[in-house]
């Protein structure tokens, strides 16, 4: 095919350069193999190249007359250096083509124009070689996976060690640990592994080491713990000055005297040390990078590549999060005395806290009780009333009966008109008797302890009931208080199944700090106020709402998230235990309920109750 030269491009699209493999006989017979990398912005001819790759099209262009120079002495700035003869030797003309694949581009020159047949070989090596290229990116890739999976299997057995810790001494095996699996993963020549705990307030610092010769296989790995003063020697000045500073990572040339006095040194602290090196002490490099409390270091005869600094970096990520569990462990078991101290004294308090809970809810109940009982009172007056009254008359018309009896004076139509009259007293009596009775019974009833058992229920009666009760219950408190009560209630509702006695304690503490709410803005406004409650029930999809609205001095906003708080009250002292919203609360939430407040201070509040049907 004639072929001058051809070779593969590999293009890099973000910066409109390539790189070449390319080989070149000469006119000599010589073959000559070159690559480098050249930007593709330096002639037309590789600028076309690019814009044909862009588009995945094959791209030809000729080379002739000072054009060839001007393209080989843009070739010569760069460091892929082709061979070039004159124009005698290789021709007045040049004729190049190139196939491109999906990365790049296999070109070929020539002395003559390409025929059709030989830019379809071109082609098919092209394709070719692209499929060569792929699998080569496919092997490096699984390689540079293999590789990470071996340093993070390395790293998981240094955090597991880490985390397995109980004791600081332990940081010796911890040391033993980092530099097996750090020799394994290839950091060039490790000779010592070390950790330091630095001391922030002084030049101390604790270290952990472990060190084996890299070029000695018979010596032993010797490992140990001891704390360094670096003020003592000129490599620990270094490594103190380091550590203060704002650097990451650092190289310390340990070198003659100076490699001298930090063996010896180290050596005098450290027993399993001494004599490790013997007459000769090697010059060595110290490599560290730090973490939170600390610095973890690698001794080595030489430097240590970017990738050997990279897993350096990784193991100190590792050692700094478990170091800072192990300080958390250590600090639990310094406060562990003092903990169970605090934790007798909190169970202390908890049982006086618990014994004046239950006497504050027994007080609340008894409240409540005697708020109810105080409406039933008054309540069974009206017939207790009666049946005196009735009983009185009664008995007058008896003994008047018997007068009349007496003086033989009998007045047939006067004693129908008396036993008439006695009949409808009796029944009257009887009446307001049985009246008492119930009401009583239904006091008794409220007395008692709930069943916990729910029963059909008809939530309108029962808000009629015991906003009646309450009613009468505040005024045998307050004499003059006065309230208009409003209510709408929703006959289609049905009975609905819950503990009569529970919600009837939620009604009557709603009821009751609605007459609260509008007895004290009655006190602080003008005589045309008009205190009103308002009762209201109404069926919402398969749930009953209940409200209770009054237009009282409301609740203040930054108040309203505390209300259903235990012990929580904006009552007098001695006028409220802080109880009555909280057991409320806790009732409708035993019903499967909500319970909502929505309020405007010198307006009033409405607090609704919403129960499931069911």
């Amino acid at each position: 095919m004639g072929t001058m030269r051809c070779g593969i491009s590999i293009i890099n699209k973000q910066n409109h350069s390539t790189n070449i493999w390319s080989t070149t006989k000469t006119d000599k017979g010589m073959i000559v193999q070159v690559s480098g990398d050249e930007s593709m912005d330096i002639h037309p001819l590789l600028q076309g190249a690019f814009n044909a790759w862009l588009n995945q099209e094959d791209f030809s262009y000729t080379l002739k007359g000072d054009d060839i120079h001007r393209f080989y002495a843009a070739l010569a700035g760069t460091n892929f250096k082709l061979p070039y003869a004159s124009q005698e030797e290789q021709g007045p003309v040049q004729y190049m083509f190139v196939s491109h694949f999906a990365v790049g581009g296999l070109y070929v020159f020539k002395a003559d124009e390409f025929s059709e047949e030989a830019k379809k070989v071109i082609r098919r090596f092209g394709e070719v070689f692209h499929l060569t290229y792929t699998r080569f990116n496919d092997l490096r890739h699984a390689e540079a996976q293999t590789k990470e999976a071996k340093i993070e299997t390395a790293l998981e057995r240094v955090r597991a060690r880490a985390l397995a810790m109980q004791q600081p001494e332990e940081l010796k095996e911890m040391a033993d640990v980092l530099r097996h699996e750090m020799g394994l993963l290839g950091v060039e020549e490790l000779e010592t592994s070390s950790i330091y705990i630095q001391d922030d307030n002084a030049t101390r610092a604790a270290c952990w080491y472990a060190i084996k010769a890299a070029d000695l296989s018979e010596k032993k790995l010797v490992s140990d713990h001891f704390t360094v003063d670096f003020a003592d020697t000129w490599v620990g000045r270094q490594m103190l000055q380091f550590y203060r500073s704002k650097e990451n990572k650092i190289s310390i040339p340990m070198q003659g005297e100076n490699r001298k006095e930090w063996i010896q040194y180290c050596e005098k602290l450290s027993v399993p040390l001494r004599g490790f090196y013997g007459e000769n002490i090697p010059d060595r490099i110290y490599h560290l990078y730090k973490f939170s409390h600390g610095a973890i270091g690698a001794a080595t005869p030489g430097n240590i590549s970017e990738e050997s600094w990279s897993l350096l970096k990784r193991a100190a990520s590792v050692f700094s999060l478990a170091y800072s569990r192990f300080k958390d462990l250590m600090q639990a078991r310094t406060d562990l005395k003092n903990l169970k101290e605090e934790k007798k004294r909190a169970e202390d308090a908890l049982i006086d806290l618990q014994a004046a809970q239950k006497q504050l809810i027994q007080s609340e109940k008894m409240a409540s009780l005697g708020e109810l009982t105080a409406g039933i009172a008054h309540e069974i007056q009206n017939p207790l009333n009666f049946v005196n009254n009735f009983s009185e008359v009664s008995n007058e018309l008896i003994e008047e009966l018997r007068e009349e009896r007496h003086k033989e004076k009998r007045d047939t139509e006067l004693e129908n008109e008396l036993l008439n009259d006695i009949k409808q007293n009796l029944e009257k009596i009887n009446l307001h008797g049985k009246r008492a009775d119930a009401i009583v019974k239904g006091m008794l009833q409220h007395s008692r302890s709930s069943t916990g058992i729910k029963e059909p229920t008809d939530i309108n009666l029962l808000a009629d009931e015991y906003l009646r009760l309450a009613f009468l219950g505040f005024r045998a408190k307050d004499k003059d208080f006065k309230a208009a009560l409003t209510t709408d209630f929703d006959h289609s509702i049905e009975k609905i199944k819950i503990i009569p006695h529970d919600i009837g304690r939620v009604l009557l503490n709603l009821y009751n700090n609605a007459f609260y709410a509008v007895a004290e803005r009655r006190k602080r406004e003008s005589p045309d106020y008009e205190p009103t409650v308002f009762i209201s029930t109404k069926q919402a999809n398969h749930s009953i709402e209940l409200s209770v609205r009054d237009n009282g001095i409301g609740i203040p906003q930054k108040i309203l998230d505390k209300i259903f708080q235990p012990f929580f009250t904006t009552k007098p002292t001695g006028q409220g235990t802080g109880l009555g919203l909280s057991l409320s609360y806790d009732i409708i939430k035993a019903h499967g309920g909500e319970i909502t407040v929505e309020t405007k201070q010198q307006e009033g509040s409405t607090f609704r109750v919403s129960l499931r049907v069911g």
